[in-house]
């Protein structure tokens, strides 16, 4: 076959749904529920246990990849796709793997659901694909993953394990345990949260996620996380004396840093978060608006970059909120007015 996929979760059945058609998939996994779901959904076939591949992909927990690598029969290459680089890379040293079929790879993409019910052929479009050769790895195990990759519709990079480590304890790793922490303070404060909207929603979105991945994830690269939640509880350490202390100022500087931080947040392809501004439109709460707003923004030719739906409680309206590139927000506005839709004023 063209690429063995070890591993029916989240991002492995999202790998074989996103090249369905394109390759030749066969899947495996320990748990049978998971194949199983895996496999009705199309993201690839079963495995015998006995047909060579070409490639092979390993989405396991980053302590399980060397000894899955270990356990597979050689001739083929092969990637895994761990959160975290630098110690799997020691542990396939150390399990007597031949590196040099193996390139480390990392889609920088995933929700904080997880299974092969939660997977998505569209999952890793336009995201970056971390790739980490070692110094052994030979540019056949690399150009394999890279292939992986492009054919997933992700724009592979390729960076060191260090850099890669240190690179998601800032992006990825230190908004997980800020985000756990923020609702760990909703669950321990027995609060009302009846008036909550989208910026809670979206500041907690990721503290759903499996608890048991992440105790790994962040063990694994605790020495990149750590002084990064240091500094993070040094704002908001700051942040609290501030405001016992009515230093309205400090708490001014803090918020503008955050204006600059968020300014420097990639939207795709290098452009930045403020490249882009929303449309909103206001709609009945009912079945078909969301499908309607977009047909609309298509047919006027409206190239739409997110889409966020914004309930109010008690109220039989919500915002439509789309995403557009700054240089599209007035012919948008336009387009969707014209199309008969109740534009939000800016």
């Amino acid at each position: 076959m063209d690429l063995l996929v070890v591993g029916s979760g989240l991002i492995g059945t999202s790998i074989g749904l996103a090249l369905r058609g394109q390759l030749d998939v066969a899947l495996h996994d320990p748990s049978v529920a998971a194949l199983d779901v895996a496999v009705d959904r199309g993201a690839g076939r079963r495995w015998d246990g006995i047909e060579p591949f070409a490639h092979c992909v390993v989405a396991a927990p980053p302590s399980a990849v060397a000894d899955v690598i270990a356990s597979l029969p050689a001739g083929g290459t092969f990637s895994h796709v761990a959160s975290v680089q630098r110690a799997v890379q020691a542990s396939l040293v150390d399990a007597g793997v031949d590196v040099t079929a193996v390139c480390g790879s990392h889609p920088m993409a995933g929700k904080e659901q997880s299974g092969p019910a939660a997977a998505s052929g569209e999952l890793f479009v336009g995201r970056p694909w971390v790739l980490c050769p070692s110094a052994s790895t030979s540019t056949t195990a690399l150009s394999a993953v890279r292939q992986v990759a492009e054919a997933c519709g992700a724009e592979p990079v390729v960076m060191s394990a260090e850099e890669h480590d240190a690179a998601v304890a800032l992006v990825s790793h230190l908004p997980q345990v800020a985000a756990s922490a923020l609702a760990a303070v909703l669950g321990a404060s027995g609060g009302s949260l009846a008036l909550a909207g989208p910026g809670l929603q979206d500041t907690t979105r990721i503290a759903a996620s499996d608890p048991a991945l992440w105790v790994e994830v962040l063990r694994e690269n605790a020495s990149a996380v750590a002084p990064l939640v240091r500094q993070l509880s040094a704002e908001l350490g700051g942040a609290a004396a501030a405001l016992e202390a009515g230093d309205l100022g400090a708490v001014e500087q803090l918020l503008r840093r955050g204006n600059d931080g968020r300014e420097r947040v990639p939207r795709k392809r290098g452009e930045l978060d403020r490249d882009f501004v929303p449309v909103s439109v206001s709609v009945p709460d009912e079945p078909g608006q969301l499908a309607g707003v977009l047909v609309s923004a298509a047919l006027a030719g409206i190239n739409v970059e997110d889409v966020r739906v914004e309930h109010l409680p008690g109220r039989p309206t919500g915002v439509i909120e789309l995403l557009v590139h700054l240089d599209a927000q007035a012919g948008a506005r336009q387009a969707l007015a014209a199309a008969g839709w109740d534009v939000v004023r800016a």
